[in-house]
């Protein structure tokens, strides 16, 4: 159940972990939840259950303020945005500011301040704004969700191959459902002070590991073919997927293959006081649709 009386926030609510993250305020019994969207009739659902849902657009200041009149703390989620999202997340800060918030929380990524993710700078950059605003804070930085492995591993089980350019190095892919169970607990956390948590899973993996698991699930033979990231990053491309996204993603194996996201700590399961879930059982439970 929820231990404090405070009115809660969250942005981009509307999004996947946005609405995982209510669902679980609701289920801790919190009854004073607001939660901002471009779409407000996208959580129609939601406002039937109590929640207030209200109009807001990081690229409309104005907006913003309007929409966190009354909230005590707000949850941030990061936009998918890439490029604009320190002047948005700004106005997001600034925002709560002059509101009056007490407590701001931001979906930020793992070790955002050295890991050689493209736009690992945007988020530092939000980070700081944060730390600058005067408000107390909870800096949640997210390693890589699990549930994005599902496409990569169903190209790999039709193709026979993982691509990639991680080498030996490994990654604690954590599930969005657990980052969104880190978030509402971290919300309705009673503990004072600053905190920055690495939000990781259970268990680190390799490229290595990840096909022979997969194999052995489907019993098909699939191996892992190591690239440079450069070239990576132009299969990609060449596969469709936009330049700088194709970029962003061969940052991500660097980032594995270097060691910044293998961090395996006890931090999210303390705070939502719960086991979480492996990749392991993420592909069992989704083993259907891998083979689909």
């Amino acid at each position: 159940m929820s231990t404090i009386s405070e009115t809660v926030l969250v942005t981009g609510a509307s999004g996947h972990l946005g609405k995982i993250v209510l669902e679980e305020l609701l289920k801790k019994g919190h009854n004073k939840i607001i939660a901002t969207t471009r779409k407000p009739e996208s959580l129609a659902d939601f406002a039937k259950r109590g929640v207030t849902v209200r109009k807001a657009s990081f690229d409309d200041p104005a907006s913003l303020v309007t929409a966190f009149q009354g909230a005590d703390r707000i949850l941030i989620i990061s936009t998918d945005n890439i490029g604009n999202r320190i002047p948005e997340h700004s106005a997001a800060v600034d925002a709560a500011v002059k509101v009056g918030a007490k407590r701001i929380l931001y979906t930020s990524l793992t070790k955002a301040d050295e890991v050689p993710v493209t736009f690992a700078f945007e988020h530092e950059g939000t980070e700081e704004k944060i730390k600058q605003s005067g408000l107390a804070y909870t800096i949640l930085r997210n390693n890589m969700y699990s549930d994005y492995l599902i496409p990569k591993l169903q190209h790999a089980i039709a193709s026979g191959s993982i691509y990639g350019a991680g080498g030996e190095g490994a990654c604690a892919y954590v599930s969005r459902k657990d980052c969104a169970k880190a978030a509402a607990a971290a919300l309705l956390s009673s503990e004072s002070g600053n905190k920055i948590l690495e939000i990781g899973g259970p268990r680190a993996w390799t490229y290595k590991e990840l096909a022979k698991f997969t194999s052995e699930l489907v019993s098909i033979t699939i191996s892992y073919v190591d690239l440079p990231a450069e070239e990576l990053s132009k299969a990609l491309a060449g596969a469709g997927v936009p330049k700088p996204m194709a970029d962003a993603l061969a940052s991500f194996d660097v980032s594995i293959r270097e060691g910044y996201l293998k961090e395996v700590n006890t931090s999210i399961k303390n705070l939502i006081g719960e086991e979480l879930q492996d990749v392991s059982v993420l592909l069992k439970e989704n083993k259907s649709l891998l083979v689909s």
